[in-house]
């Protein structure tokens, strides 16, 4: 099969904006994303709700439209000038975030969460195909990073930003509406900055895409992007398992902290959110930047350090056995500091191990597959755990060893399952051509 020309990577200089402007969409809809947990009990007193509904707020009205409508957005970002889907997602999602703090029961938030989670299933496989455009291989690792760094930033925010809003006791007035209660105004204010960087997105070049047959311009079909990956199986199937067995874990862990901690120790959350949210920033940024060399650097290896990260991640299992706080948050920050060496790893793997006109949609998929029932099941389960068959919501912390502790094990296996398939895969086969383009 013939390909066009290698097109050069655009300069240093000319993806600087683009790549600010996607840092702060990574904030913005970590920040977005992460709020709901954070102020997990002010939001179900005010809404009269049990740990049950809090979990579908947290998993499955977020995941929801993203897995419906999901490959859909993937075969959009393939098809589609990249920076107009993305512009167009984060003023969606910016503004749902902004309605949320409005809702006046479950059902409204609910709706409103679905469509934040919408909007932002749109922005992670756009940028990946972006970021995969605009740097060549030995230095997609580290752009991939510093675009994540944005994600633990907001991540450390969605703590900090809300612990303010309530220590400040911050109510806000708007006409028609009236008073506005502190974790609603923290709603409203991180909804309401996103819609700048959206429009901003505009403003960017779109680069050229890399690697396309240069007899078939037009992008594969839905069908040929599905069988491909199913010839892939041997790697894929292990790899998306893995993914999404450790995300179960992650998810249920970042949706349920601040309450372990506001239950397990008795505190507020301005009380925990600079601990909390320091603790997440420094992780999570050590993380993204030690995932991003690694990722440049260890080729074949990466599957291989995802067989790994799991495991180091495991005291945060234990977290509510801690003897004090600190060491809780130390504990949890084991995921903070994997989770984002993960990420590179993976988002690195896919964009090397398939087409660039399938990038977007090879996203999505493992985001349905593998983030969405993540995304639905791991809040949910922690609570399903600590009410049901606990009997006994403030046995949050046995929940989380019944949760996590055999999802990130189970994720370790996969992760080496799909390692050896990587290692064995044939020299002149289909995946190894793959593989060979995006290199050029």
């Amino acid at each position: 099969m013939s390909t066009e020309a290698p097109v050069p990577f655009p300069p240093v200089r000319q993806t600087l904006w683009p790549m600010l402007l996607l840092f702060l969409a990574a904030n913005f809809y970590s920040i977005d994303k992460a709020i709901v947990g954070v102020l997990a009990e002010p939001i179900k007193a005010d809404l009269g709700i049990d740990d049950i509904r809090m979990g579908l707020l947290m998993g499955l009205a977020y995941s929801l439209l993203s897995g419906v409508c999901g490959l859909w957005l993937g075969s959009l970002v393939d098809r589609h000038v990249r920076k107009r889907v993305l512009g167009g997602a984060i003023i969606v999602w910016s503004l749902s975030t902004a309605l949320g703090g409005l809702a006046p029961n479950f059902e409204t938030f609910f709706v409103f969460r679905a469509l934040v989670g919408l909007g932002e299933a749109a922005v992670a496989p756009a940028a990946m195909s972006l970021i995969a455009d605009m740097f060549p291989p030995d230095r997609r690792g580290r752009a991939l990073s510093a675009y994540l760094i944005g994600a633990t930033i907001g991540t450390a925010l969605s703590s900090v930003v809300p612990g303010a809003i309530l220590a400040a006791n911050l109510h806000i007035t708007l006409p028609g509406y009236g008073v506005v209660v502190p974790w609603r105004s923290a709603f409203l204010l991180c909804g309401i900055v996103g819609p700048a960087v959206g429009l901003a997105f505009l403003t960017i070049r779109e680069p050229a895409r890399r690697g396309l047959p240069a007899e078939a311009k037009a992008p594969a079909r839905v069908g040929e992007k599905l069988r491909y990956l199913g010839r892939q199986r041997r790697l894929v199937v292990p790899l998306f398992a893995g993914f999404c067995l450790y995300y179960v874990a992650f998810v249920g862990v970042t949706s349920w902290t601040a309450p372990l901690l506001m239950r397990t120790y008795g505190l507020t959350l301005p009380q925990i959110a600079n601990l909390l949210g320091l603790g997440m920033l420094v992780a999570g940024v050590s993380g993204y930047l030690l995932g991003g060399f690694a990722a440049d650097t260890r080729k074949a290896g990466r599957i291989g350090l995802m067989a790994v990260l799991p495991l180091v991640a495991l005291p945060t299992a234990f977290a509510g056995y801690a003897p004090g706080l600190g060491l809780a948050i130390a504990a949890l920050a084991t995921i903070s500091l994997t989770t984002p060496m993960l990420n590179v790893a993976m988002n690195a793997t896919v964009q090397e191990i398939v087409p660039n006109d399938m990038r977007g949609f090879s996203y999505a998929f493992l985001s349905v597959v593998a983030a969405l029932p993540a995304g639905a099941g791991g809040p949910f389960a922690i609570a399903f755990v600590s009410e049901k068959v606990l009997g006994d919501p403030s046995r949050i912390a046995a929940s989380f060893v019944l949760i996590v502790l055999p999802c990130l094990v189970l994720a370790a296996a996969c992760f080496a399952a799909a390692a050896r398939a990587y290692r064995t895969a044939p020299a002149d086969g289909e995946l190894a051509r793959v593989i060979g383009a995006s290199h050029l």
